[in-house]
C-alpha cells in the first residue's frame, strides 16, 4: 500500500505505475457495477486460481473480474481489507496488451479504500490467449 490519495481517478495512474506480471499497462478500466452503476465494492479472490470477484456495495451484485476462474465459494477466498479496517474499495483493472494491441497479455487488480484513500495492489497474472473483449470484463 502507498500513501492516501483523494480521488478514484488516482487509481488510473497507480495501476499504470504497478504494471501487470512484468509488463507495462496499456489500458486501465475503473470498475463500475453493471446493475446499478455503483463504484464501491468488496473484493474477494483466490490467489492460487488467479481469480477475483467484486461485490457491489450498492446492489449486492457480483462480478468475476475478467471472467477469472468462474464461481468460487466464499469460504475458499480471501477478502481484501484495508489497514484502516474498511473493506469498501474503488477498483481498477490494468491491462497489458500484446504487441499488435489485439490481445491481453496480463492484468492487474488495484484498489482505493473509500474510507482513508489508500491505494493498494491486489494481484496480477498472465492471461493466455485472451482477446481485447476482456477489457470490458473489468
Amino acid at each position: 500500500m502507498m500513501s492516501p490519495m483523494t480521488s478514484i481517478e488516482d487509481l488510473i495512474g497507480y495501476a499504470r505505475e504497478q504494471g501487470a506480471a512484468g509488463y507495462d499497462i496499456d489500458e486501465v478500466r475503473l470498475c463500475a457495477c453493471a446493475g446499478c452503476g455503483g463504484r464501491v465494492f468488496g473484493l474477494r479472490g483466490d490467489l492460487a486460481r488467479r481469480a477475483a470477484r467484486r461485490d457491489c456495495r450498492g446492489c449486492a451484485g457480483t462480478h468475476v473480474i475478467a471472467a477469472g476462474a468462474g464461481h468460487f465459494p466464499d469460504d475458499e477466498v480471501t477478502l481484501l481489507g484495508c489497514d484502516c479496517g474498511s473493506d469498501d474499495f474503488n477498483l481498477a483493472v490494468g491491462f497489458a496488451l500484446g504487441e499488435r494491441r489485439d490481445t491481453v497479455r496480463a492484468l492487474a487488480v488495484t484498489s482505493r479504500c473509500v474510507e482513508c484513500g489508500r491505494l493498494g495492489f491486489w494481484d496480477d497474472w498472465l492471461v493466455p490467449d485472451a482477446g481485447t473483449a476482456l477489457l470490458d470484463l473489468a
